[in-house]
């Protein structure tokens, strides 16, 4: 009984300690005071107002917002390519090579940026904007590759044998029976992707060029010369727009696997 108890103030405690900073951020928010302090010195939206008045903020949300699409896109693209290529031939290699696609999460990202601006730009001399976007696809293609194949793995070779055996072509067979059943590891990909492209500092701090200042980049500059509460009313509208994305995720994916189940009960 005791083990229970201590077990759920550790828990209490982990929870605290992530949420407590968010909570703080969110009354923040709202202060009529010209500084972030606690507590509260007055209700007040004017912070959430000066966020759309800031040009830099607003032009950087835009930025950050086609940049995290784009890799996002292109790396589901490769990624469901190289899972395909990697899962239909097993094997030592194909093993190592999925450990390789995971290796860049492993690295420090600050090194992954100075190590894409020394060859990308310096010696290869491409334009910035491409390589800022080689640069987030290097960050979104671990979880690509490791969701999708993970779930390519779980797919039943015999359904996709089925419909080659009724003549549909290799590539018609996956597109109508493999491919449907990717969509909830797809979607859930994107969303890692887009997320962790959307919020990435180190490598946008080293490709990023004339006025290609990426969100969080611009966030960390306000904040070096401003201590007003703007950064917090952005960081709830950030949260929110997170919030409101992983709820439509989750419902598209809880619909495929609803539909997926009607399709086995027939």
């Amino acid at each position: 009984m005791y083990k229970h108890r201590f077990l759920t103030v550790i828990a209490y405690l982990v929870f605290a300690f992530i949420f407590l900073p968010l909570l703080l951020i969110v009354i923040t928010s709202f202060n009529s005071a010209d500084s972030i302090t606690i507590p509260l010195q007055g209700f007040s939206l004017q912070w959430f107002v000066k966020v759309f008045h800031s040009r830099s903020l607003v032009g950087s949300f835009k930025n950050s917002l086609i940049l995290a699409i784009l890799a996002s896109v292109i790396g589901i693209i490769f990624g469901l390519i190289s899972s395909v290529a990697l899962i239909k031939r097993p094997g030592k290699v194909s093993n190592f090579l999925l450990t390789i696609f995971l290796s860049p999460s492993l690295i420090p990202g600050i090194v992954i940026g100075y190590v894409l601006f020394r060859f990308l730009v310096v010696i290869l001399a491409i334009p910035l904007n491409i390589a800022l976007i080689l640069g987030h696809l290097l960050v979104v293609m671990p979880y690509c590759v490791r969701i999708i194949s993970a779930s390519l793995k779980d797919v039943d070779e015999s359904m996709e044998e089925a419909a080659r055996s009724l003549g549909c072509t290799p590539i018609k067979a996956f597109l109508k029976v493999v491919l449907p059943n990717l969509k909830p590891a797809i979607l859930s990909a994107f969303m890692l992707s887009f997320i962790n492209s959307f919020n990435n500092i180190p490598v946008s701090m080293y490709l990023k060029g004339p006025g290609m200042d990426t969100l969080p980049y611009s966030m960390m500059n306000y904040i070096e010369y401003n201590y007003d509460p703007t950064v917090s009313a952005l960081s709830v509208m950030l949260m929110m727009m997170t919030l409101l994305f992983m709820i439509i995720m989750d419902r598209s994916m809880s619909g495929q696997r609803t539909k997926s189940k009607l399709a086995q009960g027939e």
